[in-house]
Parts: C-alpha cells; structure tokens; sequence
C-alpha cells in the first residue's frame, strides 16, 4: 500500500499554485509534477548515500523522479507499475500497425533518445521521436536492449541513413556490440566501447569541420 499526500507550492520559483505529487513505494519516493530546486533538498532527505536516482522507473511510469536505495529499487522494478500516458499512447500506435513485439517494448521497455530514434527509423513509431544517436555505453544498451526486444537487428542498417552519427555508428556496430558485452561482463563501465564511440563521432565532427573549411 503506498502513502500519498500534496504539496502545493502556491508560486514558489514559478511554478504556481499546482504543486506536485509525492507517492511512496516500497520505500522508494516518486515524485510527479514541476518541481522547484528550492524543494529538491526536501525531496532527497531520509536517504543514505547510496541511493539512487531511477530514471528507467521514471521514463516508465512518467514520474519527475524516482529515488529510492538500491534494494528498494530493484522491489519496485518488480512491481506492476502503471505506465504514462504517453508510453500508453505509443503502444496503441504499434498494436494498430501489427507491431506486438514492437508495441510491447514501447510499453515497458528500457527507452531512452536513441532507442526510440530506431524505433522510429525502422517502424515508423513513436511518430514524435528525433534521430538523437547514442552518446555513451548506456545509450548503445538501451539500443541493444531495442533490437533484442523488437528482433530488428536484421533492419540495423537504416539507421546509417538518419545522421553522419548514425552512419559512423553502424559501420562498426558488431564491433561495439561485442565490446561492450565483453565490458560488462566482466563488471566494468564499459571505458573501451565510449572511447570507440567518442572516436567514431568525433570522426563525423572533423569532416564537418573540414568541410565547412574550419
């Protein structure tokens, strides 16, 4: 059972008399609504130093913020958690196309910029999504996690047509791939696969530069 109350800030840094949303589970404390820097400290208070900000849990359920200690955390992963309205949304969006597979991953899958950027290169869905490409090791996983839930590895290649990024990315792609599950298995954060992303996009950079005649 959670505990919920409300806190209206009535103006406070601007954000007027709507306040936000407090709700407590499993020992972790999810926070909806804008809310000021002046009531992040608040917010924050009761946790040790080793607690953590989810934000997996908050892209999911369309909180402003999860935190919570780490096994309290992983509880709450385990819980049946509503989803936002948006993930909802895109969900019907893929189920009318025939996108299950698809459909179920908007739903409750690991979405990050770049995963959804894939999502929307190779399926069409969610309609409002960019072509952001992945920046570092978290970013590729969430990607890997896409094209593992989808089965969209064998569509990969579109990707090299959304950005100089993208192109850079895919070009080695299996290469990354295989870096980084070597990492990670091995308990590391992955240093080796971000500087080979670092080295491919910054390769996009300097031709740019170079053509701009910098």
């Amino acid at each position: 059972m959670s505990d919920e109350f409300r806190m209206q800030l009535g103006g406070i840094d601007g954000v007027g008399d709507e306040g936000f949303t407090i709700k407590t589970i499993c020992g972790c404390r999810i926070v909806y609504g804008s809310v000021p820097l002046s009531s992040f400290a608040m917010l924050t208070h009761g946790f040790s130093k080793k607690a953590l900000m989810a934000t997996d849990i908050a892209d999911l359920i369309g909180a402003t913020f999860v935190i919570g200690e780490p096994t309290a955390l992983d509880e709450l992963r385990q819980v049946d958690l509503p989803v936002s309205a948006k993930r909802h949304a895109d969900y019907l969006a893929a189920t009318n196309l025939g996108l299950i597979a698809v459909a179920m991953w908007l739903r409750k899958g690991e979405r990050g910029k770049s995963s959804n950027a894939m999502c929307k290169a190779i399926y069409g869905v969610p309609v409002d999504a960019g072509t952001e490409y992945p920046h570092d090791p978290d970013d590729l996983r969430r990607c890997l996690l896409f094209l593992e839930a989808t089965g969209a590895q064998d569509q990969l290649q579109k990707m090299a047509e959304v950005s100089p990024e993208w192109s850079r990315l895919v070009s080695r792609w299996d290469e990354l791939a295989a870096r980084f599950a070597e990492e990670t298995a091995a308990g590391k954060q992955a240093p080796k696969t971000y500087a080979l992303m670092q080295e491919l996009v910054g390769q996009t950079r300097s031709a740019r530069w170079e053509r701009a005649g910098c």
